[in-house]
Protein backbone atom coordinates (compact mmCIF):
# COMPACT_ATOMS: atom_id res chain seq x y z
CA UNK A 1 0.00 0.00 0.00
CA UNK A 2 1.30 3.43 -0.89
CA UNK A 3 0.69 6.82 -2.52
CA UNK A 4 1.44 8.34 -5.91
CA UNK A 5 3.57 11.50 -6.17
CA UNK A 6 2.38 14.28 -8.48
CA UNK A 7 4.09 17.17 -6.66
CA UNK A 8 7.47 16.72 -8.41
CA UNK A 9 9.10 17.33 -5.02
CA UNK A 10 12.03 15.33 -3.58
CA UNK A 11 11.18 16.78 -0.17
CA UNK A 12 7.68 15.32 -0.30
CA UNK A 13 9.12 12.06 -1.63
CA UNK A 14 11.48 11.83 1.32
CA UNK A 15 8.82 12.71 3.90
CA UNK A 16 6.43 10.07 2.54
CA UNK A 17 9.21 7.48 2.30
CA UNK A 18 9.78 7.98 6.03
CA UNK A 19 6.08 7.52 6.78
CA UNK A 20 6.16 3.74 6.48
CA UNK A 21 4.57 3.11 3.06
CA UNK A 22 5.60 -0.10 1.33
CA UNK A 23 5.88 1.62 -2.04
CA UNK A 24 5.66 5.07 -3.63
CA UNK A 25 4.74 5.66 -7.26
CA UNK A 26 6.67 8.54 -8.85
CA UNK A 27 4.39 9.80 -11.60
CA UNK A 28 5.71 10.91 -14.99
CA UNK A 29 2.34 10.78 -16.77
CA UNK A 30 0.20 13.51 -15.20
CA UNK A 31 2.80 15.56 -13.31
CA UNK A 32 5.57 18.00 -14.17
CA UNK A 33 8.12 15.29 -13.42
CA UNK A 34 10.73 14.49 -16.05
CA UNK A 35 13.75 12.19 -16.02
CA UNK A 36 15.95 14.68 -14.15
CA UNK A 37 13.49 15.57 -11.37
CA UNK A 38 12.32 11.96 -11.22
CA UNK A 39 15.88 10.87 -10.46
CA UNK A 40 16.00 13.38 -7.59
CA UNK A 41 12.87 11.84 -6.09
CA UNK A 42 14.26 8.33 -6.48
CA UNK A 43 17.40 9.46 -4.67
CA UNK A 44 15.29 10.98 -1.88
CA UNK A 45 13.30 7.75 -1.46
CA UNK A 46 16.50 5.71 -1.34
CA UNK A 47 18.08 8.09 1.17
CA UNK A 48 15.03 7.79 3.42
CA UNK A 49 15.23 4.02 3.14
CA UNK A 50 18.77 4.08 4.49
CA UNK A 51 17.51 5.39 7.83
CA UNK A 52 14.05 3.85 7.91
CA UNK A 53 13.09 0.56 9.54
CA UNK A 54 10.71 -0.09 6.65
CA UNK A 55 12.40 0.93 3.36
CA UNK A 56 9.98 2.04 0.65
CA UNK A 57 10.16 0.58 -2.85
CA UNK A 58 10.04 3.16 -5.67
CA UNK A 59 7.81 2.58 -8.67
CA UNK A 60 7.85 4.93 -11.66
CA UNK A 61 4.72 5.50 -13.72
CA UNK A 62 5.91 6.18 -17.25
CA UNK A 63 4.16 8.69 -19.51
CA UNK A 64 3.53 6.23 -22.34
CA UNK A 65 3.74 2.61 -23.37
CA UNK A 66 5.09 3.64 -26.76
CA UNK A 67 8.31 5.48 -25.97
CA UNK A 68 11.22 3.06 -25.61
CA UNK A 69 13.70 5.95 -25.39
CA UNK A 70 11.98 7.50 -22.36
CA UNK A 71 11.65 4.05 -20.76
CA UNK A 72 15.38 3.51 -21.20
CA UNK A 73 16.27 6.88 -19.67
CA UNK A 74 14.06 6.25 -16.63
CA UNK A 75 15.53 2.78 -16.08
CA UNK A 76 19.03 4.25 -16.16
CA UNK A 77 18.09 6.45 -13.17
CA UNK A 78 16.57 3.65 -11.06
CA UNK A 79 18.51 1.52 -8.62
CA UNK A 80 16.76 -1.78 -7.98
CA UNK A 81 14.68 -3.23 -6.46
CA UNK A 82 11.96 -1.05 -7.92
CA UNK A 83 9.18 -1.08 -10.45
CA UNK A 84 7.53 0.54 -13.42
CA UNK A 85 3.88 1.19 -14.15
CA UNK A 86 3.00 1.62 -17.82
CA UNK A 87 -0.29 3.38 -18.66
CA UNK A 88 -2.90 2.70 -21.32
CA UNK A 89 -2.08 -0.89 -22.27
CA UNK A 90 -5.00 -2.18 -24.34
CA UNK A 91 -3.60 -5.38 -25.84
CA UNK A 92 -0.97 -8.07 -25.50
CA UNK A 93 1.11 -6.67 -28.36
CA UNK A 94 1.59 -3.41 -26.47
CA UNK A 95 2.48 -5.31 -23.30
CA UNK A 96 5.03 -7.36 -25.23
CA UNK A 97 6.58 -4.19 -26.66
CA UNK A 98 6.82 -2.74 -23.15
CA UNK A 99 8.64 -5.81 -21.87
CA UNK A 100 11.10 -5.65 -24.78
CA UNK A 101 11.80 -1.99 -24.01
CA UNK A 102 12.54 -2.90 -20.38
CA UNK A 103 14.97 -5.73 -21.16
CA UNK A 104 18.54 -5.78 -22.37
CA UNK A 105 19.17 -7.98 -25.43
CA UNK A 106 20.35 -11.45 -24.44
CA UNK A 107 20.29 -15.08 -25.55
CA UNK A 108 17.10 -15.64 -23.56
CA UNK A 109 15.31 -12.26 -23.87
CA UNK A 110 14.22 -10.29 -26.92
CA UNK A 111 15.09 -6.96 -25.33
CA UNK A 112 15.83 -3.68 -27.09
CA UNK A 113 17.02 -1.59 -24.13
CA UNK A 114 20.12 0.41 -24.99
CA UNK A 115 23.14 -0.24 -22.81
CA UNK A 116 25.15 2.34 -20.87
CA UNK A 117 25.35 0.36 -17.64
CA UNK A 118 28.90 1.38 -16.58
CA UNK A 119 27.98 5.06 -16.54
CA UNK A 120 24.49 5.47 -15.07
CA UNK A 121 22.86 5.62 -11.63
CA UNK A 122 21.11 2.28 -12.13
CA UNK A 123 24.45 0.47 -11.81
CA UNK A 124 25.78 2.74 -9.08
CA UNK A 125 27.64 4.72 -11.74
CA UNK A 126 29.47 1.55 -12.69
CA UNK A 127 30.44 0.44 -9.18
CA UNK A 128 28.06 -2.55 -9.11
CA UNK A 129 29.13 -5.98 -10.29
CA UNK A 130 27.84 -6.29 -13.86
CA UNK A 131 26.51 -9.84 -13.47
CA UNK A 132 24.69 -8.90 -10.25
CA UNK A 133 23.29 -5.80 -11.91
CA UNK A 134 21.99 -7.85 -14.86
CA UNK A 135 20.45 -10.33 -12.41
CA UNK A 136 18.65 -7.47 -10.68
CA UNK A 137 17.35 -6.23 -14.02
CA UNK A 138 15.88 -9.68 -14.67
CA UNK A 139 14.56 -10.42 -11.18
CA UNK A 140 14.12 -7.20 -9.18
CA UNK A 141 12.18 -4.97 -11.59
CA UNK A 142 8.42 -5.13 -11.01
CA UNK A 143 6.61 -4.68 -14.33
CA UNK A 144 3.01 -3.48 -14.12
CA UNK A 145 0.80 -2.57 -17.07
CA UNK A 146 -2.21 -0.35 -16.54
CA UNK A 147 -5.59 -1.31 -18.00
CA UNK A 148 -7.90 1.69 -18.27
CA UNK A 149 -10.45 1.03 -21.05
CA UNK A 150 -13.11 -1.56 -21.91
CA UNK A 151 -10.87 -2.67 -24.78
CA UNK A 152 -8.06 -3.30 -22.31
CA UNK A 153 -10.38 -5.18 -19.97
CA UNK A 154 -11.43 -7.49 -22.79
CA UNK A 155 -7.76 -8.19 -23.51
CA UNK A 156 -6.78 -8.94 -19.87
CA UNK A 157 -6.44 -12.73 -20.39
CA UNK A 158 -3.87 -12.18 -23.16
CA UNK A 159 -2.13 -9.27 -21.39
CA UNK A 160 -1.80 -11.19 -18.13
CA UNK A 161 -0.12 -14.10 -19.91
CA UNK A 162 2.61 -11.99 -21.49
CA UNK A 163 5.97 -13.22 -20.23
CA UNK A 164 7.56 -10.46 -18.16
CA UNK A 165 4.33 -8.77 -17.01
CA UNK A 166 4.18 -9.14 -13.23
CA UNK A 167 0.92 -7.30 -12.50
CA UNK A 168 -2.12 -5.91 -14.25
CA UNK A 169 -2.92 -2.56 -12.68
CA UNK A 170 -6.50 -1.28 -12.93
CA UNK A 171 -7.10 2.45 -13.41
CA UNK A 172 -10.69 3.12 -12.27
CA UNK A 173 -10.79 6.86 -13.02
CA UNK A 174 -9.84 6.43 -16.67
CA UNK A 175 -12.03 3.35 -16.84
CA UNK A 176 -15.02 5.41 -15.69
CA UNK A 177 -14.07 8.16 -18.15
CA UNK A 178 -13.95 5.65 -21.01
CA UNK A 179 -17.59 4.85 -20.25
CA UNK A 180 -18.52 8.54 -20.32
CA UNK A 181 -19.09 8.44 -16.55
CA UNK A 182 -16.07 10.18 -15.06
CA UNK A 183 -15.80 9.55 -11.34
CA UNK A 184 -19.19 7.82 -11.11
CA UNK A 185 -17.80 4.92 -9.14
CA UNK A 186 -21.20 3.77 -7.87
CA UNK A 187 -22.63 3.54 -11.38
CA UNK A 188 -23.79 -0.05 -12.07
CA UNK A 189 -22.08 -0.22 -15.48
CA UNK A 190 -18.77 0.91 -14.04
CA UNK A 191 -18.97 -1.40 -11.03
CA UNK A 192 -19.76 -4.36 -13.26
CA UNK A 193 -16.79 -3.58 -15.50
CA UNK A 194 -14.42 -3.22 -12.53
CA UNK A 195 -15.59 -6.48 -11.00
CA UNK A 196 -15.17 -8.20 -14.36
CA UNK A 197 -11.63 -6.79 -14.73
CA UNK A 198 -10.62 -7.89 -11.22
CA UNK A 199 -11.99 -11.37 -11.78
CA UNK A 200 -10.29 -11.72 -15.16
CA UNK A 201 -6.87 -10.76 -13.79
CA UNK A 202 -7.12 -13.27 -10.95
CA UNK A 203 -8.35 -16.03 -13.26
CA UNK A 204 -6.03 -15.38 -16.20
CA UNK A 205 -2.58 -16.21 -14.86
CA UNK A 206 -1.15 -17.31 -11.56
CA UNK A 207 2.01 -15.36 -12.44
CA UNK A 208 0.24 -12.02 -12.92
CA UNK A 209 -0.81 -10.11 -9.81
CA UNK A 210 -3.80 -7.81 -9.42
CA UNK A 211 -2.99 -4.19 -8.58
CA UNK A 212 -4.75 -0.85 -8.85
CA UNK A 213 -5.85 2.52 -7.56
CA UNK A 214 -8.28 2.81 -4.69
CA UNK A 215 -11.24 5.07 -5.46
CA UNK A 216 -12.68 7.36 -2.82
CA UNK A 217 -14.90 5.46 -0.43
CA UNK A 218 -13.71 1.98 -1.33
CA UNK A 219 -12.74 -0.16 1.63
CA UNK A 220 -9.08 -1.20 1.67
CA UNK A 221 -9.85 -4.44 3.48
CA UNK A 222 -12.28 -5.30 0.71
CA UNK A 223 -9.63 -4.71 -1.97
CA UNK A 224 -7.01 -6.90 -0.33
CA UNK A 225 -9.61 -9.55 0.48
CA UNK A 226 -10.61 -9.62 -3.19
CA UNK A 227 -7.07 -10.44 -4.21
CA UNK A 228 -5.22 -7.16 -4.74
CA UNK A 229 -1.49 -7.53 -4.11
CA UNK A 230 -0.66 -3.83 -4.48
CA UNK A 231 -2.89 -0.81 -3.92
CA UNK A 232 -2.17 2.85 -4.55
CA UNK A 233 -4.47 4.64 -2.18
CA UNK A 234 -3.82 8.37 -2.26
CA UNK A 235 -2.05 11.28 -3.94
CA UNK A 236 0.55 13.47 -2.27
CA UNK A 237 -1.15 16.70 -3.39
CA UNK A 238 -4.47 15.44 -2.00
CA UNK A 239 -2.85 14.60 1.33
CA UNK A 240 -1.42 18.12 1.54
CA UNK A 241 -4.67 19.72 0.36
CA UNK A 242 -6.78 17.86 2.90
CA UNK A 243 -4.39 18.55 5.78
CA UNK A 244 -4.11 22.22 4.79
CA UNK A 245 -7.88 22.65 4.53
CA UNK A 246 -8.38 21.07 7.95
CA UNK A 247 -5.65 23.26 9.45
CA UNK A 248 -7.05 26.41 7.86
CA UNK A 249 -10.53 25.52 9.11
CA UNK A 250 -9.20 25.05 12.65
CA UNK A 251 -7.46 28.41 12.46
CA UNK A 252 -10.58 30.23 11.27
CA UNK A 253 -12.67 28.53 13.96
CA UNK A 254 -10.22 29.65 16.66
CA UNK A 255 -10.31 33.25 15.40
CA UNK A 256 -14.10 33.23 15.30
CA UNK A 257 -14.29 31.80 18.83
CA UNK A 258 -11.99 34.54 20.19
CA UNK A 259 -13.92 37.23 18.31
CA UNK A 260 -17.21 36.01 19.78
CA UNK A 261 -15.70 35.90 23.28
CA UNK A 262 -14.37 39.46 22.97
CA UNK A 263 -17.61 40.83 21.60
CA UNK A 264 -19.61 39.28 24.42
CA UNK A 265 -17.34 40.48 27.22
Amino acid sequence: YGPILLSDSPVVAEVLALAGYSHIIVDHEHSATDVRSGQSMLQAIQAAGAISKTPTTPIVRLPSANDAVYIKKVLDTMQLPGGVLVPMVDDAATAEAVVRALRYPSNTQQGIRGCAMPFVRASGWGTHNIEEYLRQCREDLLVMVQVETPTGVAAIPEIARVNGVDATFLGPLDLSASLGKVGQFEDPEFKALMEKAERMVLESSSDCLLAGFRVQGRDLNDMFAKGYSLVCGTVDSALLRNAAQADALAGRAAIEDVTIMRSSS
